[in-house]
């Protein structure tokens, strides 16, 4: 009797260790469309561009506790992205274009990034300077389907320099 009980109890024990664990789905996940995505976030680095001279809406595009990396100035995060972004903008002869060359999106489908180059446009001492550079933005899907930047650095590829007319 002490032999089937042993043997009854090593049946149970190897069928649980044949079963999936408990956090694993057995469901399968619907396939990302990366394309598709990829699409979404040109897109929307697109809409943010079109953005730059209204605060508010710009700032839309920015999720919570991201982070701001703009070159010559310090990170900002929170209420200091607002403050950098306001101080950008309020320049004399402020102008500012940027453009996607590229996007990638994970294979979760739930991050992103985007690179391009921009154009900023400010005047110094009565003479309109232009800065030429790059960026890379993370995005991060929120739960709402909607892209929103994590992590927004630029740099420039070298001084300003007295913009043409």
């Amino acid at each position: 009797m002490k032999s089937i009980t042993l043997l009854i109890l090593a049946a149970i024990l190897l069928s649980f260790g044949c079963a999936p664990p408990a956090s694993e789905s057995t469901a399968e996940t619907p396939a990302i469309d990366l394309e598709s995505e990829r699409d979404a976030l040109m897109a929307v680095d697109k809409a943010w561009s079109e953005s730059v001279d209204d605060i508010d809406a710009f700032l839309s595009f920015i999720a919570d506790g991201a982070h701001f990396m703009p070159f010559g100035a310090p990170l900002a995060q929170g209420d200091a992205i607002r403050t950098t972004w306001e101080s950008l903008i309020s320049m004399p002869g402020f102008g500012l274009e940027w453009h996607a060359t590229g996007a990638e999106v994970a294979a979760s489908g739930d991050i992103g990034y985007t690179i391009g180059t921009f154009e900023l446009t400010v005047e110094q001492d009565g003479t309109a300077m232009l800065t030429v550079g790059k960026y890379v933005t993370v995005w991060h899907k929120q739960a709402d389907g909607s892209w929103k930047v994590q992590v927004d650095i630029f740099n420039s590829n070298g001084p300003p320099t007295a913009a043409e007319d």
